[in-house]
């Protein structure tokens, strides 16, 4: 496989391990050596799995869809039958009114609960003042005034009997009793309506993560500041996110979306077995959660040599697969960050139009997720 080269002492040729061919390098090479252009190809068919697993996807969604709007449709007809079934009977009944009256009445919903009120309540309505309008009226005013007073002090001390009066400017929903305990009472036909309403509360989502999360907070909660957090953990690795986890999901509320983005600082020092364990606990962890889980792909670090990128390759392709055999997401970057000028100076981290990059992306991933 290999064959010094005559007249450079450094200069080595060494055969590819994919395909074969043979490339002549400096220095001494890896055991595993493969070429640029198998290294493409490797690309390319992960991208193509990617979105195979995609199509596939969206072909479920758009059948549970599809489903669900049949089912929409057959309760919507159901409901229209009954609606022209009872809808024949009180035509019916307002015709033979109309008839009866000798004139048509336009009554509302809410006109028509004030009348059967005031009816089954059986308040008497009277005007005070129209006695008033003589001088002779004046003085049966006051007397008739004087004993209601005296009606109304009696009344709770024999026995709890019922003192309902309401002038004209009252309203039937006003209208109290009075009873031996003192405590007030509606009429029966006023219904006990709930005082506090509770809101339909939209789903939260969580983006987790390491230090790549920085300044991604402004474009991945822009749509909705109040349902949709960024927690940047600097320097986490998968163990620390799984012991966080509880504490930072503590009011998520029903089946949150959750998107993790963890497993670069786990690269430079933890194995492959090592790296697919924590990964695994993780997992365990968020489905006793039940929430939608999505994994972010773990970035290109452009400072690490041919050995770390190798495996955080291995470690993408092992994630995809995973999480489709365990129900969760996953979406890669890896194509969309090879260039070198998106990331700062130390290597690691995301320069200004990476950061923008990246939270562009997951604040798509977020809006595609939900819909």
């Amino acid at each position: 496989m290999e064959a010094e080269v005559a007249g450079a002492d450094t200069l080595r040729m060494t055969g590819c391990g994919s395909c074969g061919m043979y490339m002549v390098l400096e220095g001494a090479p890896e055991r595993s050596f493969i070429c640029m252009k198998c290294r493409l190809i490797e690309l390319l068919e992960e991208k193509v799995r990617g979105l195979e697993m995609q199509v596939e996807t969206l072909a479920e969604f758009r059948r549970g869809f599809e489903q669900m709007m049949e089912h929409r449709h057959d309760e919507a007809q159901g409901t229209s039958s009954d609606e022209r079934i009872e809808a024949g009977p009180k035509d019916s009944e307002e015709g033979l009114l109309g008839e009866e009256s000798g004139r048509w009445k336009h009554v509302t919903r809410r006109t028509r609960q004030r009348k059967r009120r005031a009816s089954d309540g059986e308040i008497e309505l009277r005007n005070r003042f129209a006695e008033l309008g003589n001088e002779d009226g004046a003085q049966q005013a006051a007397e008739g005034q004087r004993a209601r007073k005296k009606r109304r002090a009696a009344s709770p001390a024999e026995g709890g009997e019922e003192s309902m009066e309401a002038t004209p400017s009252m309203s039937p929903r006003r209208t109290v009793r009075a009873n031996t305990n003192r405590k007030e009472l509606r009429p029966p036909a006023v219904g006990d309506r709930p005082q506090n309403r509770t809101v339909a509360r939209k789903r939260q989502v969580y983006v987790i993560g390491d230090s790549l999360l920085r300044r991604v907070d402004r474009p991945v909660t822009r749509p909705d500041r109040e349902n949709r957090r960024v927690c940047c953990l600097p320097g986490a690795k998968i163990q620390d996110v799984d012991l966080r986890l509880n504490t930072i999901l503590a009011g998520a509320g029903k089946n949150p979306l959750i998107i993790l983005h963890v497993g670069t600082n786990d690269t430079a020092s933890y194995s492959l077995d090592c790296i697919k364990e924590d990964y695994a606990r993780l997992g365990k962890r968020l489905k006793d959660i039940e929430a939608q889980v999505i994994f972010s792909g773990i970035l290109p670090v452009p400072r690490a040599g041919r050995r770390r990128s190798d495996k955080i390759m291995a470690i993408n392709r092992w994630l995809r697969e995973w999480c489709y055999k365990e129900g969760f997401g996953m979406y890669g970057h890896w194509e969309a960050f090879t260039d070198r000028r998106l990331f700062a100076q130390d290597g690691l981290h995301l320069s200004k139009e990476g950061n923008r990059i990246l939270g562009w992306r997951l604040a798509d991933l977020i809006k595609r997720a939900l819909n």
